[in-house]
């Protein structure tokens, strides 16, 4: 969606009493800043809170120049700037926003006939609270939360696992109990499909969005973190060490929180975070204390789990990873399927790690994609593996698999038993490499892998497409349209689509039902989300899709 543009908000209307007092004309005024519009993806946070927006506008009666800020005066005139950037008490928040953060509706500080909406980090929906509004935007603006005034009934802030949340911008909801949690994520689900796919929604072509399936573990149980620092060009004497840690969410005051001051924080431990992880970090946090001073810039440190399973002997050949003050590598032992493993923490993004899932071992480069929560993954390759049952197939008839997307062959190795044939495809040839190498650590002998490009990906598919479904896992940004009439033209007869990004899954299957060649020969069977990030706004949906 293009961004919307603003003109010059409505001016105060001059007494007609006074008359004009100035024979002489006035100097022009000179606006030395200007307001940039950027282009948005519709289906990015910003993006979708355009939808929300109008939204709200809708549901009070309201226009968009009811609710524009003057970006000129505000960026130009400090006074200007000092009336709209406030504290205003009495706020109400109306709802959430796709990023998890409380949207409220206030006066507006220049008309009396205005209102502004604003986003409030930390604020839940029925929370009466006091705010500071400090950024302006065209049609919206940004404030810290500074107090709660009276709680809503979500809110119970016992609940808190953590003493950075409140600032940190990891976590939005350990404030929330957890099935709220998980019907907060049913509704992002649902007005996705809302904004994205309202000719479905209008036509009642949509089936009803299911529960989400919820994490066995709500903490602690995060295999990758990403800390990272800011370290000045030119270090003074006096310069103490940077914070390591995540970004702030402003400047927020409605609780104490550790992690020091600045735009990152520095934390010590991260609550979702598996312990392994949390070892990792420590002990780079000690290395970084003793070499921060070689860096030219900031960084990133990359803590990712890995899992060492034993040789026919029993051993474990321990040769990477992050080590203790002792220069010992961290490990921790544990047991998984009646098998004893051997955890550690790789800090370099090169070097291959393994994880273990449902009796399955996967190798891939540490720095690339792979899933982050392994406590649910079990549940949702099950849950993949028996979407791709074709209803009409026959007792003995072949099926088969097209992983689309298949990256280092999680879905198709984990789905193969199920499926006389997988072919893997993935633009990575790297990927490939590990996938190939998976199926043989697994034994899995029905599977191939192929590079593939985007524009050409069913080109070398042989399968007969009446017995052939398709899995989707495409990036964030999701699948293009080229891509999507392939998919149509090639005609499967099941589709199971899995996403990081709900919004534009919701887009894709729009366009792809209502605007390619055979698109019209399906229906969305179901949409189901999955929380792999317990305690956050994100969640992932399987969208399912079957011919008619």
């Amino acid at each position: 969606m293009t961004p919307i543009q603003m003109g010059d908000p409505k001016r105060p209307i001059t007494d007609p009493e006074q008359g004009n007092v100035d024979k002489k004309p006035k100097p022009q005024k000179r606006y030395k800043k200007k307001y940039k519009a950027k282009d948005v993806d519709p289906t990015s946070p910003m993006g979708v809170l355009q939808f929300e927006i109008k939204e709200i506008l809708a549901d009070l009666g309201l226009t968009e120049d009811h609710i524009k800020n003057d970006l000129r005066e505000i960026l130009n005139d400090k006074s200007v700037e000092e009336i709209y950037h406030r504290e205003v008490t009495d706020v109400e928040i109306l709802r959430l926003s796709s990023n998890g953060d409380g949207l409220a509706v206030v006066q507006h500080p220049v008309r009396s006939d205005g209102k502004q909406i604003v986003i409030v980090p930390f604020g839940l929906p029925g929370d009466l609270v006091k705010i500071r509004i400090f950024k302006s935007h065209p049609l919206y603006a940004e404030a810290d939360l500074l107090a709660i005034e009276k709680p809503g009934k979500d809110r119970d802030d016992s609940l808190i696992n953590c003493k950075y949340f409140g600032r940190c911008s990891g976590c939005q909801y350990q404030n929330v109990d957890y099935n709220t949690q998980l019907e907060f994520k049913r509704n992002t689900i649902a007005n996705a499909y809302k904004f994205f796919a309202p000719v479905l929604s209008k036509n009642s072509q949509l089936p009803e969005i299911s529960q989400t399936q919820s994490s066995p573990i709500q903490y602690n149980y995060r295999t990758k973190l990403t800390p990272h620092f800011n370290v000045p060009n030119k270090i003074p004497e006096n310069y103490t060490k940077p914070n390591v840690g995540f970004g702030a969410k402003g400047r927020p005051q409605w609780k104490e929180t550790a992690g020091g001051e600045g735009s990152v924080m520095d934390i010590e431990e991260c609550s979702i975070g598996t312990p392994i992880v949390l070892k990792g970090m420590t002990n780079e946090r000690k290395r970084f204390e003793e070499e921060y001073k070689k860096y030219k810039r900031g960084a990133t440190i990359l803590l990712r789990e890995n899992t060492i399973l034993p040789d026919s002997e029993g051993k474990f050949h321990i040769d990477q990873g992050s080590k203790d003050s002792n220069d010992s590598i961290s490990t921790i032992e544990v047991e998984q399927d009646n098998k004893k493993l051997t955890k550690t923490c790789v800090t370099e993004s090169r070097a291959i790690v393994r994880e273990y899932v449902n009796g399955f071992v996967f190798e891939f480069s540490a720095g690339e994609f792979f899933q982050n929560n392994n406590s649910i993954l079990p549940i949702v390759t099950k849950y993949v593996k028996d979407n791709l049952r074709i209803a009409k197939s026959k007792p003995g008839e072949p099926n088969y698999l097209v992983d689309a997307y298949c990256g280092s062959g999680l879905f198709s190795i984990t789905c193969s038993g199920g499926v006389s044939r997988v072919i893997g495809v993935e633009v990575s040839a790297d990927s490939v490499k590990f996938a190939k190498r998976n199926a043989e650590n697994n034994k899995v002998q029905n599977a191939d892998f192929i590079v593939g490009k985007a524009e050409k990906i069913f080109a070398n598919i042989d399968t007969p497409a009446e017995r052939t479904s398709v899995i989707l896992d495409p990036p964030r940004k999701g699948c293009d349209d080229v891509f999507l009439n392939q998919l149509s033209t090639y005609h499967p007869a099941k589709i199971v689509y899995i996403s990081c990004n709900v919004h534009s899954q919701a887009r894709d299957v729009e366009w792809f039902i209502n605007n390619t060649e055979h698109g019209k020969d399906y229906y969305v069977e179901s949409i189901k989300g999955f929380d792999f990030f317990p305690q956050t706004h994100h969640v992932e949906s399987v969208a399912v899709l079957a011919l008619k």
